[in-house]
C-alpha cells in the first residue's frame, strides 16, 4: 500500500503511467534477454530470424493454422494427425494482425503476444492487491521470466492467461455479463477454458449471499436475474461454436479429442501419472529427470491452488484445480506449460514472492536469469519445456 501512496505524490509519475511503463520496460528487457540466449545457441543468429527461430514445437502448427486454416478430412498430406486439436481463437487473431500489418505470421504473432502480456499485467492490477512489487513480478513473469518463451511467441497460453485475468477482474467488479463474454472467448482458446463457468457460478453464489440470500433461495434468486443466467449460458459458447464448425467441416464435433490418438497420448488416473513421474528412476543423475521436473511443477501448481482456497479465493482455486487435473488424465506431457499458463496460480505466486522486499529482489533476479537459461533450453530441445 505504501508503494501505491508514494506513486500518487506530486513528485512521482501518475500511477497509470507507471502501470504501463513497468511491463513495457520489462518487455524490452525480456527481448534482450531472450535474444542473448538465442544468439548464444543458434549459429548465424540475427534479429531478422529471431522471431522465427523462437518458434518451436506446437508453434509451427499454429503458424500453419493461421495461414491455411483447418485441415479437411482426410488431411491434405495424408498424415495421421490433423490440426483440429488446436483451438481457433488465437490463430484467428494472429491472421487478422498479419492482414492488418502485412508482417510475417510469426512476427505478427510475437508482437501480439507481447501486447497481450502487457494487457494481462494491467488487467491483473486489482487482482494483485494493487501491490506494485507483485505487479512488477507478474509483469516480469510474463515478458522476461523463465516461461516468457511461451508467452511471447505463438502459443495460446498468453491469450488464455489474458482472458482468464479479464474474467476474474470482471467478476471482482460484479460485472457478470462481461465475465461471461470473456469466458466464451476463453472456451474458444483452450478446451479447459469451459471450466471457468464454475468460477462464475461460485461468484454468483457469493453475490447472492452478499445480498442476504441463502442456499434455499439461490435458484429462484438467480432466475430473477436474467443477466446472471446469461453469464452462465454464454460462458461455453466458444467451445460450442468450434464443435459446430468441426461438425460441418469434417463431420466430427469432437475431433479435437479424437485426434489426440495420433500423438499416442496415454490415458489413466492423474495420481498414478504423478507418482510414476515423481519417482522416475534416474541412476546417478545429479538433477531431476524431465518427468520429475514436470511432476514437481505440477505439485507446485496444486500447492498454489490450495493456497487460493485457504485464502477464500474459491473461484480462482477451483478453476485452477480443474485446469490442472483435466490434462493429467492424458499424462504429464506439457504440464509445466499448462501450470505456468494459469493466471490464478501466477498471480498468487507473485503475491507470495512480493510479501518481503528481500524476497521480491531475489525473485526478480531469478526471473530475469531464468529467461536467459530457459531460452537456451527451449532452443536445444529441453523436453520439460515442450
Amino acid at each position: 500500500m505504501s508503494d501505491v501512496v508514494a506513486l500518487r505524490s506530486p513528485k512521482s509519475l501518475p500511477l497509470e503511467a507507471v502501470l504501463i511503463l513497468v511491463p513495457v520496460v520489462l518487455a524490452l528487457a525480456g527481448l534482450v534477454i531472450r535474444y542473448a540466449g538465442y544468439a548464444a545457441t543458434v549459429p548465424d543468429a540475427s534479429l531478422a530470424n529471431f522471431a522465427d527461430g523462437m518458434c518451436r514445437w506446437d508453434c509451427d502448427w499454429y503458424v500453419k493454422l493461421a495461414e491455411r486454416g483447418y485441415d479437411g478430412f482426410p488431411t491434405p498430406t495424408l498424415i495421421n494427425a490433423g490440426n483440429w486439436a488446436f483451438f481457433p481463437l488465437y490463430p484467428m487473431l494472429v491472421a487478422i494482425a498479419k492482414a492488418l500489418t502485412g508482417l510475417d505470421t510469426i512476427v505478427a504473432a510475437t508482437g501480439l503476444s507481447i501486447l497481450l502480456c502487457i494487457g494481462s499485467a494491467r488487467v491483473a492490477w486489482p487482482l494483485l492487491g494493487r501491490d506494485l512489487r507483485a505487479y512488477s513480478l507478474f509483469s516480469a513473469f510474463l515478458v522476461a521470466g523463465p516461461f516468457s518463451i511461451w508467452f511471447t511467441t505463438f502459443y495460446t497460453e498468453v491469450l488464455f492467461l489474458f482472458l482468464t485475468t479479464c474474467v476474474f477482474a470482471a467478476l471482482e467488479r460484479r460485472r457478470f455479463v462481461l465475465a461471461g463474454i470473456f469466458a466464451a472467448l476463453l472456451s474458444a482458446t483452450r478446451i479447459v477454458g469451459c471450466f471457468i463457468v464454475f468460477a462464475i457460478v461460485i461468484e454468483l453464489w457469493r453475490a447472492h449471499r452478499e445480498a442476504g440470500g441463502t442456499w434455499r433461495d439461490v435458484i429462484p434468486g438467480v432466475l430473477k436475474r436474467p443477466d446472471w443466467l446469461l453469464a452462465i449460458f454464454i460462458a461455453p459458447l466458444g467451445l460450442f461454436a468450434y464443435m459446430l464448425f468441426l461438425h460441418l467441416r469434417i463431420g466430427d464435433a469432437i475431433a479435437f479429442s479424437h485426434v489426440q490418438r495420433a500423438w499416442a497420448r496415454p490415458s489413466g488416473l492423474p495420481p498414478m501419472f504423478l507418482y510414476d513421474a515423481l519417482f522416475d528412476p534416474a541412476p546417478g543423475a545429479a538433477l531431476p529427470t524431465f518427468s520429475q521436473q514436470l511432476a514437481l511443477g505440477t505439485l507446485v501448481g496444486y500447492g498454489l491452488a490450495i493456497t487460493l482456497l485457504v485464502r477464500r479465493q474459491f473461484g480462482m482455486g477451483i478453476f485452477a484445480l480443474l485446469c490442472l487435473t483435466a490434462p493429467l488424465f492424458a499424462g504429464m506431457a506439457s504440464m509445466l506449460r499448462f501450470t505456468a499458463g494459469l493466471a490464478p496460480l501466477a498471480i498468487q505466486f507473485c503475491r507470495l514472492l512480493a510479501s518481503r522486499r528481500w524476497l521480491f529482489a531475489i525473485a526478480l533476479l531469478v526471473f530475469l536469469a531464468g529467461g536467459y537459461f530457459t531460452t537456451i533450453g527451449w532452443l536445444t530441445g529441453y523436453l520439460s519445456l515442450v
